[in-house]
């Protein structure tokens, strides 16, 4: 399966930027995206691969920590070297393969299966990004894909760093060992996000934080941990709470949706890069639905390559709701 290069993003940053770090496990998707079709589409994948492709196409420096098995696409190891700049040989572990699901996207909400896991992410992993040097990542998402960042591991990295985002989707999937259909677990220890300061879930996800069912009652208890959450409801709204209190709600603008698969990714990572630079919840939610309302245009992994002059230029369409 053969990628197309978009552009060269060699030069879109500043080398004097600090990065941006992204940890989770690389994805090769086995996606259905029809009832009827024979044989799923194969699609490189997970949130380190929408992020980095996201992040650096719109002019910031990112830096990984993942896994990928012995079997891992050299295709897909040339784009991402091409298009994000990243070097997976250190990542490589020949013992394993790489994390990959199975997708029906027929279904609403889609439905998923675990074919392989990686190897887990671990501390000794980060060794390098901690501490005090000039240049280190001062902000940090976690994007587990797989539970391959623990709970433990996750509060733990989350005293080292200024900026720390948290995708909830893969701390809350409960891995049947059966490799049957991916389910959500239900009551987390949700105070293991005390040292995270945004936290992106959708209800479904907040239930299973909390194992309470109302929406306000989990986000009141969560908040008590979060300073804001990001609450996504698929290619709907996005909504802001703030202090646990409702900010913002964002509308994205109505696009003809070729693929949704990793727009989540990208929105988390484009309002990371756009917080950590201003600080403005209300100018970087809006960034950040730009950015994904785009990007769904397109099918597979390259709607993550993105225009940033077209993102900003979108940014108007974007209705916000203030409360």
């Amino acid at each position: 399966m053969q990628l197309r290069r978009e552009r060269d993003v060699s030069n879109t940053s500043p080398a004097s930027t600090p990065a941006i770090l992204v940890a989770g496990h690389i994805v090769i998707d086995q996606i259905i995206d029809d009832r009827g079709q024979r044989y799923p589409r194969t699609s490189l994948g997970g949130p380190i691969s929408y992020s980095s492709l996201a992040l650096t196409s719109l002019g910031w420096k990112c830096e990984i920590v993942t896994k990928v098995g012995f079997d891992f696409p050299s295709v897909y190891e040339r784009f991402l070297h091409q298009q994000a700049r990243l070097d997976l040989s250190e990542f490589m572990v020949p013992s394993y393969r790489t994390t990959s699901y199975r997708i029906d996207r027929t279904f609403n909400p889609r439905k998923m299966w675990l074919l392989y896991k990686c190897k887990s992410l671990a501390w000794d992993n980060f060794a390098k990004y901690l501490g005090d040097g000039v240049l280190k990542p001062k902000t940090l998402i976690l994007n587990s894909v797989a539970n391959e960042i623990t709970l433990s591991l996750m509060e733990r990295l989350s005293k080292e760093f200024d900026l720390v985002l948290a995708d909830s989707q893969g701390f809350v999937r409960r891995i049947p060992k059966d490799h049957s259909e991916i389910r959500l677990k239900s009551g987390l220890d949700f105070s293991s996000l005390s040292g995270v300061d945004v936290l992106k879930a959708d209800a479904e996800e907040l239930a299973s934080w909390t194992g309470v069912r109302d929406g306000e009652t989990s986000i009141r208890l969560i908040s008590k941990f979060v300073d804001t959450l990001l609450i996504t409801s698929g290619a709907g709204v996005v909504d802001l709470y703030q202090n646990g209190k409702h900010r913002f709600s964002a509308h994205p603008f109505k696009v003809k949706v070729g693929d949704t698969t990793g727009a989540g990714d990208i929105m988390l990572a484009s309002f990371a890069a756009k917080f950590a630079e201003t600080s403005e919840h209300r100018e970087s939610l809006i960034f950040a639905v730009s950015a994904a309302s785009l990007a769904v245009k397109r099918i597979g992994v390259e709607k993550a390559v993105l225009d940033p002059r077209e993102v900003e230029d979108s940014r108007g369409l974007v209705k916000v709701t203030a409360f």
